[in-house]
């Protein structure tokens, strides 16, 4: 019982929000006996009791380089400064 305990102790929110949509899903599946519900119980299960999907957000893509060009510059407005309008 002990090892229950410390195994369900480690469970964050996502872990436990996974197991309770695989749930729910099991539930639909048993009251509509449609395939898709047991496909998704079975998906939102396995992530929560092996702790499987995105760690540290290693399932974030790639930002092109190109991104990281300066698209607008803004210089901070000095009103001693005289210039002309444009």
């Amino acid at each position: 019982m002990e090892k229950i305990k410390k195994y369900f102790a480690i469970w964050d929110f996502a872990r436990i929000f996974k197991m309770v949509i695989g749930v729910a899903l099991l539930i639909g599946y048993f009251s509509t006996q449609e395939s898709m519900y047991i496909a998704g119980a079975i998906f939102f299960s396995a992530q929560a009791i092996f702790n499987i999907g995105c760690p540290g957000g290693t399932c974030a893509t790639n930002v092109p380089k190109e991104s990281e060009k300066k698209v607008m510059e803004f210089e901070k407005y000095d009103p001693a400064k005289k210039e002309p309008n444009v």
